[in-house]
């Protein structure tokens, strides 16, 4: 009789295993791509501008990585269900064990390839969803008919605005005390529509409110005139609100795994709280081990509970256990953001509860098998 060996076995699981995570895969695909055409298809329905649909489903496509990287946890929780129901349904697991094999092998194999799966998003298909989703937003801006440019860089923040066809170029050290409403020790350029010189403001200090900004204690050079002048203060209106402000620097997920650090330090030098990017960081970190639990999560109503069901009752058990995920999610960060909790601990307390349950499940499978 040829021998057994458990290789083979894992190497069938494997296979399996993925053969499951891509029908998943594709069916989250597919969803997320008719759901996010739909979205700028209702987005465009009211601009006046050409090639629309070609338009929408350029914009679906960038936009989708990011949200299969968002959803990446409901693909593994429903790629266990489907993988072990189906071990169930064939009778699989009793032939393995039979073997010699224990049910520990069934669940840790594609808990393992989960693991590894997840290194690969966040080392590798993290970087390309980053940059697919600043040409998303730079696209959106284009089409939003807002020509305006915000960045954040080691010389300070940096902002551009279209004004009646000139330009008007503004750098600010720092925003003071997280305070979006107030630029510390800034500079404006007027600039015609070829980009040459007009006039130069110097201020200590500027106010914004909404779209109105106050300037105090300003120095204006003025070339028509070649002559310096003084003001204390000097209102002008402004085309950047300070919801555009917050907006740019709020959006992490334009911010790659390996390139968060560096952006926390540059955005900490400029006054900014960098709390959504810290999250965003050890939710990266935490993501590997988060897909190793949840597969083995995923054998408490399939193989722990040693009973057939219906795929409906599966489906409807993967949508709760999945709700409730998203819901301890949020309500931990959401503490940390209050700060009834420490931010980091915030993003780990789910993931270790989720981990202890899954361990308890883990052994208590072992026992009985």
């Amino acid at each position: 009789m040829k021998k057994y060996y458990p290789f083979r076995l894992i190497k069938y699981l494997s296979k399996e295993f993925l053969k499951c995570f891509a029908i998943i895969l594709i069916v989250f695909l597919s969803i997320s791509l008719l759901i996010n055409f739909i979205e700028e298809i209702i987005f465009f329905k009211e601009k006046d501008i050409n090639n629309l649909f070609f338009r929408a489903i350029y914009l679906t496509f960038l936009k989708t990585p990011n949200t299969l990287i968002e959803t990446s946890i409901f693909i593994f929780l429903f790629s266990g269900i489907f993988f072990f129901v189906k071990f169930i349904k064939n009778n699989e697991i009793n032939t393995v064990n039979l073997s010699g094999v224990s049910n520990l092998t069934i669940i840790l194999t594609p808990a393992i390839l989960s693991l590894m799966i997840g290194l690969f998003i966040v080392a590798a298909i993290s970087p390309i969803s980053s940059k697919a989703l600043i040409l998303y937003e730079n696209n959106k801006r284009i089409v939003s008919q807002n020509d305006n440019l915000i960045v954040i860089n080691d010389s300070g923040l940096w902002f551009m605005e279209n004004v009646n066809n000139n330009y008007r170029i503004i750098r600010a050290d720092k925003i003071i005390n997280n305070d979006f409403s107030k630029l510390y020790n800034s500079t404006i350029y007027e600039l015609d529509d070829q980009f040459n010189f007009l006039k130069r403001y110097d201020s200590k200090l500027i106010f914004i409110n909404k779209k109105n900004w106050i300037l105090e204690d300003v120095n204006i050079l003025d070339k028509k005139n070649f002559e310096n002048s003084n003001s204390l203060e000097l209102n002008f209106k402004s085309s950047i609100n300070i919801d555009d402000l917050k907006n740019i620097f709020s959006n992490v997920n334009s911010v790659s795994f390996w390139d968060i650090l560096e952006n926390i330090k540059i955005i900490n030098l400029r006054g900014y709280s960098a709390d959504e990017l810290k999250i965003k960081f050890h939710k990266y970190l935490s993501l590997p081990i988060y897909l190793f639990s949840i597969i083995v999560l995923s054998t408490i109503f399939t193989i722990g509970i040693r009973k057939e069901l219906s795929n409906f009752v599966y489906i409807f058990l993967g949508i709760v256990i999945g709700i409730i995920i998203h819901f301890l999610n949020d309500l931990s960060i959401a503490l940390g953001i209050a700060n009834k909790l420490p931010l980091v601990v915030s993003v780990w307390i789910p993931i270790s509860l989720i981990i202890v349950i899954s361990i308890i499940n883990l052994l208590n499978i072992n026992e009985n098998s």
